[in-house]
């Protein structure tokens, strides 16, 4: 998706921006593929990228990306979201695609039931050169979780909400971001 379609759709708001999944699904209508290699260094390009959060009680799971995870800016940080890229083939339309692509995505990197999924907001995060160029669909995704499939890209544990900000420091951005609204959504039991 072209970077200067979404900040006007967004009309320059940043970080978490609430909205209801039909508006924010609504943007990828105007969504196109572009080669990989050129959409995560081309900032005219915003990569579309949902980035789940699994729930478990009062629980969230909580990875950090090892040396040998793909993107090398975020290795060694601590991530909240699971999700990554979509991919053409994931659907004959773009929302198709999304949509597809984001069950591929959980189901790739771990095993878990997922009993519902709930959407939060999008994470238009321009802090850092990786955050440019990529724009994230948040939700929550309420279950069981059983272990991470990537072992070799992640290690992991459940940790509850309000120990996270033990990790704080450590994560990356868009974990951040969602930790503020976690802070509200899921208080300490």
């Amino acid at each position: 998706m072209k970077a200067e379609y979404v900040d006007s759709a967004l009309g320059g708001r940043e970080d978490l921006v609430p909205m209801r999944e039909e508006e924010a699904l609504s943007l990828l209508k105007r969504a196109f593929f572009v080669d990989r290699d050129i959409a995560e260094e081309d900032e005219r390009f915003r990569q579309v990228i949902p980035y789940v959060i699994l729930v478990q009680g009062n629980e969230v799971l909580l990875m950090r990306r090892t040396r040998r995870q793909q993107e090398r800016r975020l290795h060694g940080k601590y991530t909240l979201g699971i999700g990554g890229h979509i991919r053409e083939e994931d659907g004959d339309s773009p929302i198709e695609a999304f949509r597809n692509g984001m069950m591929r995505e959980i189901f790739e990197e771990v095993v878990a039931t997922i009993r519902n999924v709930e959407f939060v907001g999008l994470i238009n995060h321009l802090g850092n050169p990786v955050s440019r160029v990529h724009l994230g669909y948040l939700y929550l995704a309420f279950g069981w979780f059983e272990d991470v499939r990537e072992k070799e890209n992640f290690e992991w544990k459940l940790v509850p909400v309000q120990s996270l900000k033990d990790y704080e420091g450590r994560m990356e951005g868009w974990s951040r971001i969602a930790l503020e609204f976690l802070r509200s959504y899921l208080p300490p039991r």
